[in-house]
């Protein structure tokens, strides 16, 4: 009987296939160990058989999933393993602007996994020893009956558009340069389109309309599930709100900040969409 086969290669499976074979994904303190050979693609896999000398380092693993239906896991690495012959050590952000739909799932996964199990090591009511379900990815505490399972933050995401201009704003930590769109955590009782009219509003002063989805992402800082939207502008004075925005601009779609997110994250792909809708409608004009 064949493995089944899913659309990405990728399949989050919690519970194992027990092929003969295994993957590995490698990850010392939250940034991934890949082989020397991958060159700059960064594969992130390790065949089982080359794994095998990073198992002196090894102090968790768990199941990932299977990748083309093989069990795929995650060693969590000592620092020590920094070292290892034939390793290089790529930081997880730079990996998740330059990676592949399906490497990206997998990495945002793996760190996913890691930091919700060491968040989760006692019940937060009676203080117990939680252990790790052997059927699924929870911890378990027995006095408490209770099961936690790995904490998904939803949020959102947005460009604002006004005609051939978009709102690009910068946070204060960032460098001089660097701008992306809006985004904001989804607050208890609250719609996905109720906190996108609040965050542009709270951020920048700015009204919405004519809200379109657009997609989804996951993004491991640590557990967040971005909802990506593109709204138009009701009004178009900017008033940043100077704690969490501190400079916010309309942007014309040819004529963007030297830094924008590349499209392969969820912000970067919201501006891509919105400078091949502008440009297409630039170009139907003058014709």
């Amino acid at each position: 009987m064949s493995s089944p086969q899913f659309p990405n290669g990728f399949h989050a499976n919690p519970k194992a296939l027990n092929t003969d074979k295994k993957w590995v994904l490698a990850v010392v303190g939250g940034d991934i160990l890949v082989p020397v050979s991958a060159g700059d693609g960064h594969s992130l896999l390790i065949e089982h058989d080359m794994a095998d000398q990073l198992k002196f380092f090894c102090e968790r693993r768990l199941l990932l999933g299977q990748w083309q239906g093989t069990d795929c896991q995650v060693w969590e690495l000592s620092p020590e393993a920094k070292a290892a012959t034939d390793f290089k050590l790529v930081e997880l952000r730079s990996l998740l602007a330059s990676s592949g739909d399906e490497e990206f799932t997998m990495a945002c996964r793996a760190v996913q996994l890691l930091d919700w199990q060491h968040r989760h090591q006692f019940c937060g009511t009676c203080g117990s020893a939680m252990e790790s379900a052997s059927s699924e990815h929870s911890m378990r505490c027995d006095p408490c009956n209770v099961s936690n399972y790995p904490r998904i933050s939803p949020c959102v995401i947005v460009v604002v558009t006004r005609g051939d201009h978009c709102l690009l704003a910068r946070q204060p930590n960032w460098p001089e340069g660097r701008f992306s769109t809006l985004a904001g955590f989804i607050e208890a009782g609250e719609s996905a389109e109720q906190a996108l009219h609040r965050e542009v509003l709270e951020e920048v002063g700015v009204e919405i309309t004519n809200i379109r989805y657009v997609g989804s992402q996951s993004w491991p800082y640590p557990g967040q599930l971005m909802l990506g939207f593109i709204a138009d502008a009701v009004t178009d004075e900017i008033v940043v709100d100077g704690v969490e925005i501190s400079e916010a601009n309309w942007c014309r779609y040819d004529d963007l900040p030297f830094y924008v997110p590349p499209p392969s994250i969820m912000s970067g792909r919201l501006i891509k969409q919105f400078v091949d809708e502008a440009t297409a409608k630039a170009a139907a004009k003058s014709l």
